[in-house]
């Protein structure tokens, strides 16, 4: 019985254990699944929780969870599923792992089994936590003053963004407002070079240097700054320029030297950066014979009379013009004017000063010059500095000095004048609208008041290449109506319309494509044919180019299209055709020519040939067949006695010659010949008598030499020397 109890009791535990077993999901994950996957920012701080462990169990009662790695960027809080970032966590890895996987172990309380391994796989998102890094920053680089606008300075400017690709770290670049931001740009925000926006010029400006900054996308978003320095190259694009416009001088009664005034003669090379030599001669003067009378030093500027003048002459004043030429380039150069007054222009204190008024008195003018000539290029800009007028500042009696336009409305609008008297551009200037400018300017004493003298200014434009030519279509099409045979060469098939915006400029037209060698455009833009072929298309396309003459020159293209009637096109293939015909035939008579020529040269060796044997002698009747020509031949051709019994089946019992009979050289034409011999045998039964007779006797020949032939083998029967050089025979009578 106590038996019995104590079973049925163990029984019941088993039972009860197994049931618990199979009902235990401790440390499974909630909703099914063998891994757990978080996301995590890459700004996420240490001791932030990434997420929870979804594991069914309470972690500290029923089940323990832990970590199979111990160095691990996260951990399990205690008593939690919590995960815990112990380390900063970085997308791009410089400061922290990019991705985290762990293994957590689950193990269950008051149980035997081991412990279930969880992976836990935890993706790291990018956030925009860097700022673009530029490379090789600052830049510096070198630019000449004459560099055209639009010419692309720098190149390879550069900036990355360590992020992960994408709109964080996609990087823009800009130039920062600034004193010189002007002057260059980027050609699109996402490329890193720069281009020239604004002129330069040394003598304004040495260096520069322009703030840029590259930023990317993000929201908001992560820039850095940097700085590209620009040093301008002084480069010859300016004239030397004189101290002063004019200068006064005493004609002396004696040769010598001739002393200047204000100051010395002296020019210098406007272009700071290159400062050229500067050579002085005397270009002018009021004759020849002061030409010869006055010298100038090339390099002090000092005028020297080298022959003395009569007095009659010392009574006039003499003006010489000067020229100061740059050593290094002849076009630069500059001019001023030498006033020499007579010694008797003297002002009345000057006894007791010692002074001479070297002043000039005709007219009361006080300008240098009568009138000022200027040059300006139309593609100026506002603010250029045309000229510089130069008044009689110097003398004691004028003071201070105020200049207006006067006298044209166009001109006021169009320029201003300074208060050293330099003549300054406002408005863009029009070579089409307006070529030149002529005005008046008035010099005001600001101590009188009142007007005191005026001088005239010409300024010419001179015409820039601004615009560039342009066709009146944006297609051309011309179509050839008549056949091309019938029309005289060079033929009009239409004019292809340009023009261009600037007056002075000419145009030139070019023609490309596989059919611009058939015509040619003149000046004028008409299109002509000028040469002719039979294989020409239905359609022939040509691209146009027009060019101007301007500096620098500009172009433009057209697509031109040049159609032929059906009729015309026809025409062109019906003498394609012709033309093939007619070089068939002259092939094929060339071909029959030849195969002729070859055929009467073998005529000419079987003709050689009067008789190919062919036969050994009958037994029956001993006749010999019949020659072809039916007279005595020179040369006889031998064959083998098998192919003449195959040959003539009919002469059986003829004694058959041995295998060492020889047969013509000639190979192949020798069977041919055969062939047609069998057929003119039939046809030769009706020969005349003496035509038989001398065939018979030829045969009686040939047999003789048969017989020798056959006795001569004989004897070679048994032999066993190679006789393959004796297959064939020629005999010669």
């Amino acid at each position: 019985m106590v038996l019995k109890q104590t079973i049925s009791v163990l029984y019941c535990l088993v039972l009860l254990h197994v049931r618990c077993q199979l009902i235990d999901n401790r440390c499974y994950l909630d909703g099914g699944g063998s891994a757990v996957n978080f996301f995590a920012n890459e700004d996420i701080t240490v001791g932030s929780t990434v997420g929870s462990l979804r594991v069914l169990g309470e972690p500290g009662k029923d089940i323990v969870l832990t970590l199979r790695e111990k160095d691990s960027p996260v951990y399990i809080a205690p008593g939690t599923k919590d995960l815990i970032v112990a380390k900063p966590l970085d997308k791009e890895g410089l400061i922290g792992p990019s991705a985290v996987f762990v293994n957590v172990i689950c193990e269950r309380k008051f149980s035997d089994e081991t412990g279930i391994i969880i992976p836990v796989n935890i993706r790291v998102t990018d956030v925009n936590d860097n700022e673009p890094r530029w490379i090789g920053a600052p830049y510096q680089l070198k630019l000449s003053e004459v560099t055209v606008i639009g010419t692309r300075i720098l190149q390879g400017i550069r900036a990355i963004d360590l992020d992960q690709p994408g709109p964080y770290s996609t990087v823009e670049y800009q130039t920062l407002p600034g004193p010189f931001s002007d002057y260059v740009a980027f050609v699109t925000p996402l490329e890193g070079t720069l281009v020239l926006k604004k002129f330069i010029d040394y003598e304004s400006v040495e260096n520069f240097t322009v703030k840029m900054r590259a930023q990317d996308q993000g929201k908001p978003p992560k820039y850095s700054d940097t700085y590209v320095t620009i040093i301008v190259l002084d480069s010859d694009d300016q004239n030397p320029k004189f101290m002063r416009d004019v200068y006064y001088g005493q004609l002396p009664t004696e040769k010598g030297e001739i002393k200047i005034t204000p100051e010395t003669i002296r020019a210098e090379d406007q272009d700071r950066g290159i400062r050229a030599e500067i050579r002085y001669s005397i270009v002018s003067s009021n004759g020849s014979e002061d030409e010869a009378n006055f010298e100038i030093h090339p390099t002090s500027g000092v005028i020297r009379m080298v022959r003395a003048i009569t007095p009659s002459q010392g009574r006039h004043s003499r003006t010489l013009v000067v020229k100061a030429t740059q050593v290094d380039n002849p076009d630069r150069y500059a001019l001023t004017t030498v006033v020499l007054s007579s010694p008797k222009q003297q002002t009345p204190d000057s006894s007791a000063s010692n002074v001479v008024n070297v002043q000039p008195s005709i007219g009361g003018a006080e300008f240098a010059r009568g009138t000022f000539y200027a040059t300006v290029r139309e593609d100026s800009r506002p603010g250029t500095l045309i000229s510089q007028l130069t008044g009689a500042q110097g003398s004691p009696n004028v003071g201070q000095l105020r200049y207006a336009i006067v006298g044209s409305t166009v001109a006021q609008e169009q320029f201003r004048i300074g208060p050293a008297g330099e003549i300054i551009l406002v408005k863009p200037l029009t070579f089409r609208r307006t070529p030149q400018y002529a005005f008046t300017v008035d010099a005001f004493d600001d101590r009188s008041g009142g007007r005191n003298f005026s001088t005239s200014v010409v300024i010419d434009v001179l015409p820039a290449n601004v615009w560039e030519p342009r066709f009146r279509k944006p297609f051309y099409s011309f179509v050839i109506d008549s056949p091309l045979q019938t029309q005289q060469l060079p033929m009009l098939v239409g004019r292809i319309e340009a023009a261009d915006g600037d007056r002075t400029d000419e145009l030139t037209f070019a023609l490309k494509g596989n059919y611009s060698n058939l015509f040619r455009a003149d000046p004028y833009g008409n299109l002509w044919l000028v040469s002719n072929r039979t294989d020409l298309p239905v359609a022939m396309r040509l691209l146009a180019t027009v060019t101007d003459s301007g500096t620098p020159p500009k172009s433009a293209t057209v697509p031109v299209v040049v159609k032929l009637r059906p009729e015309t096109a026809s025409l062109t293939s019906n003498l394609l055709v012709i033309n093939i015909v007619v070089a068939c035939i002259l092939g094929a008579l060339l071909l029959g020519g030849c195969i002729r020529c070859i055929y009467r040269r073998r005529k000419r060796k079987v003709s050689s040939a009067e008789q190919i044997v062919a036969h050994g002698s009958s037994s029956s009747s001993g006749g010999v067949p019949p020659l072809k020509h039916g007279h005595s031949s020179n040369r006889f051709l031998l064959q083998r006695a098998e192919q003449r019994m195959l040959e003539r089946p009919s002469m059986a019992g003829i004694g058959r010659l041995n295998d060492c009979a020889a047969s013509s050289t000639y190979g192949s034409d020798n069977q041919d010949f055969i062939d047609g011999e069998r057929e003119n045998q039939r046809r030769s039964q009706g020969h005349n008598a003496r035509a038989l007779e001398q065939e018979e006797l030829a045969g009686q020949n040939l047999n003789h030499l048969l017989l020798h032939w056959q006795e001569k083998y004989d004897e070679k029967n048994t032999c066993t020397e190679d006789v393959s050089i004796d297959d064939k025979l020629i005999v010669y009578f």
